[in-house]
């Protein structure tokens, strides 16, 4: 399924303590605005978090909102929206409901000792979460089957809201447990139940939706990730919730984006107008930070999708789609060099996520993911049950134990010429061996650190051969089986510890004898210390240098190398259809401007850079477009005279016709 290419989610979250909701509301003036700011689809409301309705619910009239001037509201914008050709999928609220919080107290999702999940009813917010397995369910089916039923073939697609993965024991997911035989004093089998609840819940969902829509787009809003493989069937898309601004920062969209298109369905990246996030009405984000922000979606191949509140007077904020127009023209331009498309890789980061959970990002996935956009690695993220025979090398995070099946494959993968690089626990199993592949023995932890890493040779490219570097992590023991160490470590005089220290921070080398941090076995690299996690922590340059040599040593010709920043992101997309390659090339620097926020508030120039390419098909010319420059392409470099913010090259495998823009 195509999803529809530039979106607007419009909250509508509406307290019943403000008088004259939508009084202002003009249906074609609310049309065209979207229509004349280039966007093709807007989500709009059926029911908010407050625990309000927006149409005339025959079923639940006492949850129509009191104040609500216009009952027809969502029909309205509905019909209205389709009148100038834009989507209008529905918006519906799942486990945030404030009346129904309040006037159902069985329905909340309880911890342990009794307690609800989420904020306390003397907070202002509708934060008190409900559980899916209770009468509330029942309430839920009858609501969204009147929605489709009002709306019938209008019907666009379902936006279910707040979907996650969450433990409970009410009394009735204690009930069904001990009906199963489950032990609900065991954390992890109330987990595993909790998994079980929500994935029947999206598959009992879809298919009563498919009972009266059999093409509307179906989504539930949760964390993208191995947690969300089961239940993948239910989706017919997937959409990536990611506001730099509003907690996710911007290394959440690249982590749930190259996850997400593993799974063989289309994408939206959503972010938001907002400088901050969701509910902060009367603010503006940069353009520049939405630009980067729409395009990074767009060099994935992906939808986009920002969030905007309609105000409680039903008006549109006429500043807000003037920025947004103005992001999303310059979407409309270029959205044919990258939809369709399909990513072009050559590695797999293998993450180390709960598949058990939907809320956590381990520090070494967010490590790796940094570090190796830095190095224009073009790569995928896969869940330890995924294929490895798509990629040339395989990447295993710092904290990975895997399963001695993993071991196995991962084994016959590297028999039959794939590449891997692990970093400390990175493929151990859980007896603490690492698969035969490594040449490596585990001999524990080290216990005196930090160790200072000595490269030399090919090791030491980029740094000074033979100086010391400091990795601060703790790292593994390791000795070689059947693999030649290529990089060694002193240890400190001592460990830190109670009243045995040196200096501010840590014990210095005592310049001892040497000993193996990293073991090559032909095609396969392991480093004894947690680098990702290093990175992540404090970024030393001299851990990127060192995954980057490991890198080089393993894949010589990577597919997209340049002379740019390391700020410098580039994706590759293949359009197979139309022969040829697309490298989206982004320029814009996240900035920490305040104590929490990172943003962006201009483009960064950049002049004259040189791009070598080593991709599947041979080259026959290059071009930038929308602009149509063709540039000179020789032995698979080219130079591009500037980047203002966003570039995309076009590489075309056969001959095209001149451009005629």
């Amino acid at each position: 399924m195509q999803l529809s290419p530039r979106q607007i989610h419009l909250d509508f979250h509406t307290t019943d303590l403000i008088p004259g909701i939508a009084d202002d509301f003009n249906p074609e003036k609310f049309a065209a605005t979207f229509k004349e700011a280039s966007v093709s689809s807007v989500t709009v409301f059926a029911r908010c978090h407050h625990g309000w309705m927006y149409y005339p619910s025959k079923k639940f009239p006492q949850l129509i909102h009191p104040n609500l001037k216009n009952k027809n509201l969502l029909l309205d914008q509905v019909r209205a929206l389709h009148k100038e050709g834009i989507k209008a999928p529905v918006y519906i609220t799942v486990q945030w409901d404030y009346e129904s919080a309040k006037n159902h107290p069985e329905w909340l999702i309880r911890k342990q000792d009794g307690s609800h999940e989420g904020d306390s009813f003397s907070k202002p917010g509708f934060y008190q979460t409900l559980c899916v397995n209770t009468g509330y369910y029942d309430f839920l089916t009858e609501h969204t089957a009147e929605v489709c039923e009002m709306l019938g073939d209008e019907l666009d697609g379902l936006f279910f809201d707040i979907v996650n993965l969450r433990p409970c024991l009410c009394s009735a997911c204690r009930a069904e447990m001990k009906s199963l035989g489950a032990d609900v004093d065991d954390e992890a089998a109330v987990q595993v139940f909790a998994k079980h609840v929500i994935e029947r819940f999206r598959k009992n969902m879809t298919e009563l939706v498919r009972k009266h829509n059999k093409s509307s787009t179906i989504y539930y809003n949760s964390g993208i990730g191995p947690c969300t493989k089961n239940s993948a069937d239910s989706f017919s898309h997937f959409e990536i919730e990611s506001l730099p601004t509003g907690g996710w920062g911007y290394l959440h969209f690249p982590i749930s984006g190259r996850y997400a298109r593993t799974l063989g369905k289309d994408c939206v990246g959503m972010t938001g107008k907002f400088h901050t996030t969701w509910g902060d009405f009367h603010s503006l984000k940069s353009q520049a930070a939405l630009e980067f922000e729409t395009f990074r979606m767009l060099s994935y191949g992906f939808a986009s999708s920002i969030g905007d509140q309609l105000e409680p007077n039903g008006n549109l904020n006429s500043a807000v789609y003037k920025l947004i127009g103005n992001v999303y023209s310059q979407i409309k331009e270029r959205e044919e060099w990258a939809r369709p498309s399909k990513a072009v890789v050559e590695a797999a980061v293998v993450t180390s996520e709960d598949p058990l959970c939907d809320s956590k990002m381990p520090d070494s996935i967010m490590g790796a993911v940094q570090l190796l956009e830095e190095l224009a690695l073009q790569f995928d993220i896969i869940d330890r049950v995924a294929e490895f025979d798509n990629y040339r090398l395989i990447i295993l995070t710092d904290d990975l134990i895997v399963t001695e099946d993993f071991q196995q494959r991962l084994d016959a993968y590297v028999e039959k010429g794939g590449k891997v690089i692990a970093c400390g626990k990175g493929g151990l199993s859980d007896k603490s061996i690492y698969p035969s592949c490594f040449g490596a023995e585990h001999l524990g932890q080290s216990e005196k650190y930090p160790d200072f890493v000595v490269p030399m040779g090919e090791m030491a490219e980029g740094l000074e051969d033979g100086n010391e570097y400091v990795i601060y992590e703790q790292g593994e023991k390791i000795k070689p089986a059947a693999g030649e160490v290529i990089l060694e470590a002193h240890a400190p005089y001592f460990k830190r510890e109670k009243d045995q220290f040196c200096s501010h921070g840590y014990t210095p080398s005592a310049k001892g004898e040497k000993y193996a941090v990293a073991i090559r076995n032909n095609n396969t690299i392991l480093f004894s210390h947690p680098l990702f996690v290093q990175y992540r922590k404090c970024a030393p340059a001299w851990c990127k240098k060192l995954i980057k040599n490991a890198i080089k040593l393993l894949l010589p010709d990577l597919l997209v190398s340049h002379n740019g920043p390391s700020t410098l992101k580039v994706s590759m997309l293949e359009q197979a259809d139309k022969s040829r390659y697309c490298a989206h090339i982004l320029s814009y620097v996240p900035v920490r401007k305040s104590e929490t926020i990172d943003s962006i508030e201009e483009r960064t120039k950049l002049y004259d850079v040189n791009m070598t390419f080593n991709l599947p098909s041979e080259i026959h010319s290059a071009r930038l477009v929308p602009e149509g420059t063709e540039l000179q392409i020789r032995d698979g470099a080219v130079t591009i005279p500037e980047i203002d913010g966003y570039a995309i090259l076009e590489l075309n495998y056969r001959a095209i016709e001149p451009c005629t823009r």
